[in-house]
């Protein structure tokens, strides 16, 4: 008896699984095609488009959610929660658009220098009467740092994408600690995927201290819930609003140079002072009215005259010339700005145009820029790491690698240590220094920081900082296949097929 009803149960179930799941699979099939449209519609370039499209009708159960995890390249929310601030704090947020926007389309018929033309093309403010320092790997960076911090008298803003509970982080957090407790308004953002390692511990630290520490939170509102795929990749600090660094070093041992695979870890920042130091507090404000939706009511955004700045300062005019603009860009951005901002000096380069960057993932725009400065006669170089600390955007660099070469572009690998440090150079005329790689995460997904800037003393300490760091590299023959390893081979093969979606 219990026999016979076993079978009608098993005949029963086969009989409604064999329905179940032949419309299950059309149901996945639908909505992998029904993705497919939405990623054609709203991936920003056609071959993440086209990689999208096939992965999500081809094999629907695995690559849907993939790409509603990753796949995204909009962010959404970013300016809505600039305007709900302003709602409350309208003279607040006019001053962070006084300091990052101008006119869009207007066009400036006397923009004739490179940073004038980059300032113009991204619809962002020159800033001049400028004083700037170059900060050379971590040390420099972290002495620097806890100076800058040491000696504010109102305010510290500090953003950076990774942050350790570890020495360097410890002597971080103590400098911030140290102006909280002697009652300065200390603010720090932090990325939560660029610092998941970090302890609670350090952040309950921070707070028992006074100081305001946040993550930025890129999965916050419902349209960003489930994407891992957005970061805030931007390093800063703000003291007062009068001092500033910009670059690419985190908070973290490992920028010092204390890896065992790695004995130096080869970076670049810039510290200013002066008039640009608003525009990237006005960075920092833009990312905590997201991060927070709130004011910062401390924040100093009094307009003085680079004249009236030099006087208080007892320099003399000369000592602050330095013109600069703040290029802040992100995948909230109506226009591609930091493609935008590669070719623009790509195209306002005459002589030179040299790039240190640590990953080589370039988009088509970028490279026909470079190309097209190349066939003008500029002499264009790229560094680029001989060392990986991510595998499938290393693996990838060698296909352009290959591709850059192949249209007289010079793609140096520098071999004294882990090169991470993100410059350029154009002729003798404009330095850009800060987050922003040529790859695919920061030209689209990405919120970056550059500081480009024009000033005689510092295009001189980089050109001789980039000539030693070319010097210690050298130039793989990548046109030949077989001088490299099978695993790089296969593995570059592979790399390439993601590169859209990297």
């Amino acid at each position: 008896m219990m026999a016979v009803g076993m079978e009608s149960l098993f005949s029963i179930f086969g009989t409604w699984w064999s329905v179940a799941l032949p419309l299950l699979l059309f149901a996945i099939e639908i909505l992998g095609i029904v993705t497919a449209f939405h990623a054609i519609r709203q991936v920003r370039t056609s071959q993440a488009a086209v990689a999208w499209g096939v992965g999500l009708v081809a094999l629907p159960i695995l690559i849907v959610p993939m790409y509603w995890l990753v796949g995204r390249n909009r962010f959404s929310g970013y300016r809505d929660a600039i305007r709900d601030v302003e709602r409350q704090h309208q003279t607040s947020v006019a001053a962070v658009c006084h300091e990052l926007i101008t006119g869009s389309n207007v066009g400036n018929p006397s923009a004739v220098s490179p940073v004038a033309v980059l300032a113009d093309v991204l619809d962002t403010p020159l800033s001049d009467g400028n004083q700037v320092r170059l900060l050379v790997d971590g040390a420099q960076f972290l002495a620097e740092l806890l100076r800058l911090i040491s000696t504010a008298e109102k305010y510290v803003y500090a953003e950076f994408y990774v942050i350790r509970d570890d020495d360097m982080g410890n002597q971080f957090a103590n400098a911030l600690c140290a102006r909280a407790r002697a009652g300065c308004t200390v603010r720090l953002l932090y990325d939560e995927v660029g610092s998941l390692k970090l302890s609670a511990r350090y952040l309950l630290r921070l707070r028992a201290a006074g100081v305001d520490v946040h993550a930025f939170n890129t999965r916050q509102g419902w349209a960003n819930r489930f994407q891992l795929n957005f970061r805030n990749h931007r390093k800063l600090l703000v003291v007062d609003g009068r001092r500033a660094i910009v670059g690419g070093l985190n908070i973290g041992d490992e920028y010092l140079g204390r890896l065992s695979w790695a004995t130096r870890w080869r970076d670049t920042a810039i510290a200013a002072d002066g008039p640009v130091a608003r525009k990237v507090q006005a960075v920092f404000a833009s990312d905590y009215y997201w991060a927070r939706r709130d004011d910062l009511p401390e924040a100093d955004w009094s307009v003085n005259t680079p004249a009236s700045e030099t006087a208080a300062s007892g320099a003399e005019p000369e000592d602050c010339s330095a013109e600069a603009a703040v290029c802040a860009t992100g995948p909230s951005d109506q226009r591609e700005r930091a493609t935008m901002m590669f070719a623009a000096v790509a195209g306002a380069s005459r002589q030179r145009l040299w790039i240190s960057t640590p990953y080589l993932v370039p988009n088509a725009t970028c490279i026909n820029a470079l190309s097209m400065a190349r066939a003008r006669g500029v002499d264009v170089r790229i560094l680029i790491p001989s060392k990986p600390d991510q595998w499938l955007v290393f693996l990838a660099g060698f296909y352009y690698e290959a591709l850059l070469e192949s249209i007289g572009i010079s793609v140096y690998r520098y071999t004294d240590g882990f090169l991470h440090q993100k410059c350029v150079l154009a002729d003798d005329q404009l330095v850009l220094i800060g987050s922003t790689n040529l790859d695919n995460r920061s030209l689209h997904l990405n919120f970056e920081l550059m500081l480009a800037v024009c000033e005689r003393e510092l295009i001189r300490d980089v050109t001789l900082m980039l000539e030693q760091d070319f010097s210690q590299a050298t130039k793989g023959n990548v046109d030949d296949d077989r001088l490299l390893p099978w695993y790089i081979r296969i593995g570059t093969v592979i790399a390439r097929l993601f590169s859209p979606v990297l």
